[in-house]
Order: C-alpha cells, then structure tokens, then sequence
C-alpha cells in the first residue's frame, strides 16, 4: 500500500491563523498594560518626590525667616515679612548647597506653577539665581494662611493677609490643590524666630 501524502487544508490554515490572531492580542494588551502600568508608577515617584521636596524647601525656608529690615534703599520690599493670600516674600539664609548668603524669598503661583525666586541682599548678584525655580508643578488653586501676635500683644486666628510687615508670624500654613496622582497635605510651618521681632515693630 502507498501512503498518501495530505497537506493542510484551508480550514486547518484559517483556523491557525485565527489563534494566532488571538494570541498576538493577548500578548499585546498584556505588553500595552504593563507598559500603562510602569508609566503610572513612573509618574507616581516622580509626583512623590517633587511633592516631599518642595514640602522639605517650603519647611526648610520658612522657618528660617529672620527679622532683618532691609526696607532701607530698597524700593522693592516694604517689610521683611510680606504675607499675603498667594504670593509670600520674606528674608532667609540661603543654603550653603545652593550658595548661601542672606536672600529675600518671593513664593507665588504663577499659572500652574509654584516658583520661588532669589534675589540677593548682597552686593554681588548671582543673575542666574533670581530666575525663578519651580518648586511643584499642576498646582491648580493656592492659599497662605498666617497665624500670630498682634503689636497689643493679642494672639490672632488664621489670617489670610498678615498686616503687619515688620513683624514675624509665629507660623504659616500652605493649603494647596495639586492636580496629579498625590494629594497636597496642608502644611503648618511654625517660625523658630517668631518672638525676636516684636521688638522691631515700628
């Protein structure tokens, strides 16, 4: 007897075809899924550490707030501690890290932004450092709060503008809305020099 040699018939092709078909789509949603997968964990750390950092900055910064009146020829400045509702500007030691010296901050939103710019108090000026920086990005709606003792002695609530500019708050509180994968914790900033400028109130 011959054997009779048989090929694949049409069917039989199509049908392997199809699997096939199904298989490479499997793999490619699975491939495709873990892709979305590594750019959210991606973003999720990226949106971390931006967050813990500008936290650290605006903590670091703002308890250093110093008393020091630097009003005198300078047409810029009407105090050392200028708080309002979205913008906040005050006298700090910049960190060594970042070239140090005593330094006016300026913090404010700026479209989505929340800057923080430099300005040297000194009389060398580092042109590059009064550009502003970024602290954190997406930042939908900002608001500083200020906390303290009024010139009589009288502690106040939260106020949304501090009205007294020659006078140091005893704490500042940040409430943010940052449009991104983590939430803003309110911070509550407490000056470590809040009582040395009573003094100085004019």
């Amino acid at each position: 007897m011959t054997r009779r040699e048989q090929g694949f018939t049409l069917l039989e092709i199509l049908v392997v075809l199809s699997l096939l078909s199904v298989l490479l789509l499997l793999v490619g949603g699975a491939l495709l899924g873990a892709n979305r997968a590594v750019f959210k964990a991606q973003r999720y750390t990226v949106s971390l550490d931006e967050t813990r950092a500008a936290h650290q900055f605006l903590r670091n910064a703002i308890s250093e707030a110093l008393p020091l009146d630097i009003t005198e020829g300078d047409s810029q400045a009407e105090g050392f501690f200028i708080g309002k509702a979205e913008r906040l500007q005050f006298v700090a030691t910049l960190p060594g890290v970042l070239g140090g010296g005593i330094q006016r901050f300026t913090l404010q939103r700026v479209e989505q932004d929340l800057q923080v710019a430099f300005s040297q108090l000194e009389s060398h000026t580092n042109a590059l450092r009064d550009q502003p920086q970024v602290l954190l990005h997406n930042v939908e709606a900002l608001q500083f709060s200020y906390r303290g003792v009024s010139p009589l002695g009288q502690p106040t609530g939260w106020l949304s503008v501090w009205p007294w500019p020659k006078r140091l708050p005893a704490a500042v509180r940040i409430d943010a809305s940052v449009n991104g994968p983590l939430p803003w914790v309110t911070q509550v900033i407490a000056l470590r020099l809040n009582l040395s400028s009573a003094s100085l109130e004019q």
